[in-house]
């Protein structure tokens, strides 16, 4: 049986992945920052005779990213996918530029320094399973390519800014985790969370940026599909991969040494 770690796995297109993975017969690693929600989520699961486990961390602190990191290693040596899906938007939707008791952003902190920091935790569970597939969420709506140079948004901060530069962060660390790591032992891609559902899916994320659009969760099937289809056997690198920055090696790799120098984190 496959195991899947999905992040901001209780709510939204995260919700509706964990539910997807474990109808595809994957043990899904449930991970939110509400116990109750967590563990609604597990029995949710369980009631439809799938199988789950649940986590509890705030991916704004890198402490607690740490400490989700090591208890899944810990609880799953061999792991067979990592679905870094969880997000924010405009400072955890207070509508203010937040700063995280790290010193990070807050989008930044949630949507890019989270996942880089999971994944470089992950990665030798990862590639202990020998076929493991990794999705980090990106989006249409990446930008703000002007503000690599700032990522933290101390001048000219907006609640969309931030989340554009995110996702085009988030795009350019998988076009550099594929091209230092990716192979037949760990895939790496991203896509676009709102193509799911065509135009999009009611979450509380779309409504705070862009207002109610009126689709529903329960279609969000790219993400699932990508962790757990033959079709994305192998597959990795996609993506984005066109746009400008994506495709510049000393961008990107500009960006991975400042997120390294962010999180500590560690890639072997």
């Amino acid at each position: 049986m496959p195991t899947t770690l999905v992040t901001g796995a209780t709510s939204g297109l995260g919700l509706a992945a964990a539910h997807h993975l474990a109808a595809k017969g994957h043990h899904v690693l449930v991970h939110g920052r509400t116990p109750a929600k967590v563990d609604a989520v597990v029995h949710a699961i369980a009631a439809k005779g799938g199988h789950a486990d649940g986590y509890v961390a705030d991916l704004s602190s890198m402490s607690d990213v740490r400490k989700l990191g090591d208890n899944v290693a810990k609880g799953h040596p061999s792991l067979d996918g990592l679905l870094n899906n969880a997000g924010s938007f405009d400072g955890d939707y207070t509508g203010e530029r937040v700063v995280t008791a790290e010193g990070n952003e807050y989008t930044l902190a949630v949507n890019v320094l989270a996942p880089f920091l999971l994944t470089a935790l992950l990665l030798p569970s990862l590639r202990a399973s020998g076929r493991a597939r990794v999705v980090i969420s990106s989006s249409v709506s990446m930008g703000a390519a002007d503000a690599l140079g700032d990522l933290q948004l101390r001048r000219g901060y907006s609640a969309h800014r931030a989340y554009s530069l995110s996702k085009l962060c988030d795009a350019m660390l998988v076009a550099e985790l594929h091209a230092r790591y990716g192979g037949e032992a760990v895939a790496f891609n991203t896509m676009d969370p709102t193509s799911q559902v065509g135009l999009g899916a009611d979450t509380k994320m779309l409504r705070a940026g862009w207002g109610s659009w009126g689709g529903s969760c329960d279609e969000a099937t790219i993400s699932s599909e990508m962790m757990a289809d033959e079709a994305w056997a192998g597959r990795s690198g996609e993506g984005f991969a066109t746009r400008k920055e994506v495709a510049d090696s000393l961008l990107r790799r500009r960006l991975w040494d400042e997120c390294v120098r962010l999180t500590g984190a560690i890639y072997e």
